[in-house]
């Protein structure tokens, strides 16, 4: 157990990039299943009784397999939280500090392929995001800085051609943006 801590530790204390990963708060290890009636929400904080939540909500499917496993502190998101597909293929893996996401947020198709992987800092999209069809084509390659996309985007349609491919420089799009232009049909009118 004391190894697992500090693997655990370890983990999620290291530096990447020069920054340091955030730690999130202690989730008290109680578990309660989400159709407990003593739930409510109020846009994302969660309630029990009436007082703010912490600790783990989980639900099940009907096979009694688990269909996901939330963990809250102070009514909070706080930590890893993960939903599995009926199939037990797991379907989403994300992190949060204080209801704000960090960190690396993947996801996947039912048949296992990768759906997303998404970098988080500050609840703010940060790096590459990129996003997968479920045949496992590459469907977008997006940079993000501060939440805003920065540099090289691209995205294909599903039979492998691409759609999009520009480069964003402080906000400005440059390059073939995959959307249609509209033209208007204007008569010209000569002045004499």
């Amino acid at each position: 157990m004391a190894i697992l801590g500090f693997s655990i530790y370890s983990f999620l204390n290291r530096k990447t990039d020069g920054c340091h990963v955030k730690l999130p708060g202690h989730v008290p290890g109680e578990f309660y299943n989400a159709t407990d009636l003593a739930f409510s929400k109020n846009q994302d904080t969660v309630y029990y009784d009436q007082q703010h939540f912490s600790g783990y909500v989980f639900a099940l499917y009907p096979n009694n397999d688990t269909a996901f496993v939330f963990g809250y502190l102070n009514g909070l998101l706080e930590g890893r939280i993960r939903r599995w597909y009926p199939n037990k293929q797991i379907a989403e893996d994300r992190f949060y500090i204080q209801g704000g996401k960090e960190g690396v947020h993947k996801g996947w198709w039912e048949n296992g392929k990768p759906k997303f992987e998404y970098h988080f800092a500050n609840n703010e999209f940060e790096g590459l995001a990129t996003e997968w069809f479920n045949t496992g084509k590459l469907f977008r390659l997006l940079n993000y800085k501060q939440g805003h996309e920065a540099g090289s985007e691209k995205i294909w349609w599903d039979n492998g051609r691409i759609r999009a491919n520009y480069v964003m420089v402080n906000g400005q799009k440059f390059g073939l943006s995959g959307q249609k232009l509209c033209i208007n049909n204007v008569t010209k009118i000569s002045v004499k």
